[in-house]
């Protein structure tokens, strides 16, 4: 006698958790991650377990599938088979090998660089820390010896970047200094000097500034004077020589939106002291006469608006 449809539902195998897991090689605790997410929805028995019946088997071993190639779960969501068109999942592969192939350039830009660290007579911390941090100075990415970006840059701000931090920016700063992290505001800053008219003012400046502090720096005794008046000089050349409208809004606009901008300053100013306690004094007196000015400073560049000091006087006033 041919059995009913209800029958052969009730004749399928059944599985617990613990023995779904055995056969896919899925953590018990990952498949309940799976089944949190909405992503498998086993069935529930009258006792109160959850059982799983092939189609789930496969779902999981899909899902486990997708993530081994490094696709995030909130994608596969999106492009799963049974879930969206064959189209979605396409087109999710498509952009999934997209970024595959970025990682896999960075990775063959460590592995050169290792090798090429191992190969050297002398492989010292110093000439190691070279070699990694130059594997990391994609133009999208870093910004050399000044840190690396939390959010890469687009492409033409990118190419920007490479223009003007690869002519003349010979500073002997520590490499390892390259591995700095800048929060993702600075990539936005970053974005919008690129496209600012006149941004090639602000830089011939910043350049001028470098040569100038490096010169104190390499002087056998150079006086405090010297180095407040630097600062001082640098600070009021924005009053009495402003930057182009362009570059001045996008710092006006950007710089005090970054929150991490006190710590941020006070990793240049680390920063700073790898080329020498001069190149750091005159960073922070610059800060200090910044401040008295009610400007706002990421490393040298100093835009308009209330001082830390002011702001947080203002914060604490505005608390309810």
């Amino acid at each position: 006698m041919e059995t009913l449809p209800s029958a052969r539902a009730e004749l399928r195998p059944r599985l617990k958790i613990g023995e779904a897991a055995t056969l896919t090689g899925v953590s018990p605790g990952r498949i309940r991650h799976y089944q949190a997410m909405g992503l498998v929805r086993p069935a529930q028995s009258v006792s109160g377990y959850r059982y799983f019946i092939a189609q789930d088997l496969v779902r999981i071993l899909q899902i486990d599938l997708l993530r081994s190639l490094g696709m995030g779960l909130e994608e596969i969501r999106a492009s799963l088979p049974g879930t969206a068109d064959p189209k979605s999942l396409r087109d999710a592969l498509e952009r999934h090998r997209e970024m595959l192939q970025v990682e896999r350039a960075r990775l063959d830009g460590l592995l050169a660089a290792v090798n090429t660290a191992l190969a050297a007579p002398e492989a010292s911390a110093e000439t190691i820390a070279a070699f990694l941090a130059s594997a990391h100075s994609t133009p999208r990415e870093s910004l050399g010896i000044f840190g690396r970006l939390t959010k890469p840059l687009s492409e033409p701000a990118a190419a920007s970047w490479q223009r003007i931090l690869g002519s003349g920016w010979e500073l002997p700063v520590h490499p390892a200094f390259g591995r700095m992290l800048l929060p993702p505001q600075v990539t936005e800053v970053l974005e919008q000097l690129a496209a600012a008219a006149g941004n090639e003012i602000l830089f011939d400046r910043v350049r001028q500034l470098a040569v100038a502090i490096v010169a104190l720096a390499q002087s056998s005794t150079p006086e405090r004077a010297q180095l407040r008046k630097c600062a001082v000089d640098w600070v009021l050349s924005f009053e009495s020589a402003p930057l182009p409208q362009e570059v001045q809004m996008a710092l006006d606009r950007t710089v005090p939106r970054i929150r991490e901008l006190e710590m941020l300053n006070q990793g240049f100013q680390l920063w700073a002291e790898s080329i020498s306690p001069v190149a750091a004094t005159v960073l922070r007196l610059i800060h200090e006469e910044a401040r008295a000015r009610h400007y706002r400073v990421l490393g040298v560049l100093p835009a308009q608006g209330p001082s830390p000091r002011r702001q947080r006087h203002q914060e604490v006033a505005n608390t309810p």
